[in-house]
């Protein structure tokens, strides 16, 4: 177990590496010119060479990379050009609002995807199993952004139902103290009895989390789904039917141990699918997460600031899959030795 364990912390150093390096290199051949956004409307020549200085942008490449990587072992990601601001610090700001989203998103595609998926290999070939396998399909096959957009219409222009977009109503916050403090929205007004502010935030992250979770609903059910059936037909299965278990005790005690196996690689990888959603998704409904600040970063050509949040989004999804690997782990031995 220490031996898998060490195996996989020194893999996941290694795709930081070769991720941040890539990185770094891709953005130094993006267009445009990051030290005229510095510097601002109309710069002299001047002011170019001494902004190009004092930015390190005069040295070379090489020199720039070996600057960037020793400076990442401190969590130094520079100063955004856009915002003048320290990358760390506006990444900090902006993590906890997204990774909430995401949380939430991937709460609500387990939590349904997961006992449809059982049901519908439970009772294949029926309506129940027909509807369950449609509606994945229909997850997987639509657009986000529409999906977004159609959601804003109806449960927003139509209904009135829910906030058309933000993460929280501007008045929710008045005389509200929060004391328990964790970046969470949800989490922070829940536990310190703020259940307007929890309510109103409640309101505004369904819209954006149903928006991202339908797509990985349809994985997680069809991977749910697969892997019941084919336990189902495992030997082992066969064996306690043999012996007079019932079908219901069988599937409690055994089956679905198996099917996490599957289900938790799914949505290890779905986990980083629904960040890079979180770029179509913040936009759409003015989320002030990562996603947002990403595509300002982009257009911007905001460098240090696109660097950082590769970075985060990669340290994000790499230890998501770590933490997942050692739950392979301790869930089925047999991965380990």
């Amino acid at each position: 177990m220490f031996r898998y364990f060490i195996n996989r912390l020194v893999l996941m150093v290694l795709i930081m590496l070769i991720v941040s390096s890539v990185t770094f290199f891709i953005v130094r051949w993006l267009p445009g010119d990051p030290v005229s956004l510095w510097v601002g409307d109309h710069p002299t020549k001047d002011q170019l060479e001494v902004a190009r200085e004092n930015l390190g942008f005069n040295k070379p490449v090489y020199k720039q990379y070996l600057s960037f990587l020793k400076n990442i072992c401190t969590l130094d990601l520079g100063i955004s050009l856009r915002t003048r601001q320290p990358v760390m610090l506006e990444l900090s700001n902006r993590f906890s609002s997204t990774f909430e989203l995401v949380l939430f998103s991937m709460l609500i595609a387990f939590l349904i995807g997961f006992p449809m998926g059982l049901i519908s290999a439970l009772k294949i070939n029926t309506l129940y199993d027909y509807f369950i396998r449609g509606l994945g399909y229909i997850g997987l096959s639509l657009p986000v952004f529409w999906l977004g957009m159609i959601l804003q219409l109806i449960f927003f222009g139509v209904l009135h139902w829910l906030p058309l977009q933000g993460r929280y109503a501007g008045f929710s916050f008045l005389d509200t103290q929060l004391t328990f403090n964790s970046g969470f929205l949800l989490i922070d007004s829940f536990f310190s009895g703020e259940w307007s502010l929890f309510f109103d935030g409640l309101q505004h992250i369904i819209l954006p989390a149903l928006t991202m979770s339908l797509g990985v609903l349809g994985v997680v059910l069809r991977t749910t789904r697969s892997a019941m059936m084919d336990t189902m037909n495992e030997p082992f299965f066969k064996t306690y039917r043999s012996y007079g278990f019932k079908h219901g005790e069988i599937i409690r005690k055994s089956a679905y141990k198996n099917t996490l196996v599957p289900v938790s690689t799914v949505i290890g990888l779905s986990f980083g699918l629904m960040l890079g959603g979180t770029f179509l998704v913040e936009s759409i409904f003015d989320w002030p997460g990562l996603g947002q600040f990403s595509v300002l970063s982009i257009l911007t050509s905001d460098f240090p600031a696109i660097i950082g949040v590769t970075l985060l989004y990669t340290a994000t999804y790499v230890i998501i899959n770590f933490l997942i690997d050692i739950f392979y782990a301790l869930v089925d031995p047999r991965i380990h030795q």
